[in-house]
């Protein structure tokens, strides 16, 4: 899958419902039908389907596999899978963009002196923490928690790496 040209996305709404390269997604059809000719691709099929994609583990682990899931099953749903896997390609063209600027909140809240073992994709960040890095910036930490409401479409009230990705890319900081 090679990078033909590079592409802002300027609303949320294009982010959220790309268009997906033809070749992009003939490479992705052709991965999911070796896992669904002859039964349903399932969430215990993932992780060799993005190895068959030569995706990085480090990336892939952060995908929770029933959020690719048709709703009360293990059946992964195609056009879940298509977009999120187009996602984490373009996580994986802006990783330092969004490593940097998650490092900067993880310093922010002191998670990498608290947590020193753990690697900066795998911190989670908690409204604790949210409204540290807002003390520490004269910010109101109501916009923060937004933030966190936003990411996280108002699941859980703590930040992951993959959440703060795609809040990146909702804001149109991503190219592809």
């Amino acid at each position: 899958m090679n990078r033909t040209k590079s592409k802002a996305y300027n609303s949320v709404s294009e982010f959220l419902n790309p268009k997906i390269p033809p070749e992009i997604e003939d490479d992705i059809l052709g991965a999911f039908a070796n896992y669904s000719i002859e039964s349903d691709m399932t969430a215990q099929d993932l992780p060799e389907y993005f190895k068959e994609l030569q995706m990085p583990t480090e990336m892939t682990k952060l995908v929770q596999p029933q959020d690719l899931c048709i709703e009360g099953t293990k059946v992964v749903d195609f056009d879940k899978l298509l977009k999120t896997t187009f996602h984490l390609l373009i996580f994986m063209n802006n990783a330092e963009i969004i490593d940097t600027q998650w490092l900067m909140l993880v310093q922010g809240c002191g998670r990498d002196t608290q947590f020193p073992q753990v690697t900066l994709r795998n911190h989670v960040l908690s409204i604790k923490d949210l409204q540290k890095i807002a003390n520490s910036i004269n910010v109101d930490g109501g916009h923060l928690i937004d933030m966190m409401s936003c990411a996280t479409q108002g699941k859980r009230v703590y930040i992951t790496w993959m959440d703060f990705a795609y809040l990146l890319g909702k804001l149109g900081h991503l190219v592809f």
